[in-house]
């Protein structure tokens, strides 16, 4: 863990907005419960997309993608967390198999 002085724009709860050294813009902070919120919101709607077979690719490219944005996120949290001896927010730990595939390695090596 480092510690270093942080410029702090906003401290409303849920919706802080920080700078930290060496960054341009300042960054919106995601409390670790609503970071799995957010991923399982995700996940659920990539598992609806892949369920209905008439969601176009774009829908798919767009749901998976942010579906992994925030499970690397959530994933990088959780380790971050474990190495700290911190105890995680939620109950239930997310895995990089929670992703759900919607478009195949051979379509995104086409991208």
């Amino acid at each position: 863990m480092v510690k270093v002085e942080l410029a702090v724009y906003s401290d409303a709860s849920n919706q802080a907005v920080v700078q930290t050294p060496g960054r341009r813009f300042p960054g919106s902070v995601i409390q670790g419960d609503s970071l799995s919120i957010l991923c399982a919101d995700a996940r659920q709607l990539s598992q609806w997309i892949g369920a209905n077979s008439d969601a176009n690719d774009d829908v798919r490219w767009l749901a998976q993608g942010l579906q992994e944005a925030l499970l690397s996120r959530l994933l990088h949290y959780q380790s971050t967390l474990k190495e700290s001896g911190i105890d995680l927010p939620y109950m239930r730990i997310a895995a990089p198999s929670d992703l759900v595939v919607l478009v195949g390695q051979e379509a995104a090596s086409d991208q």
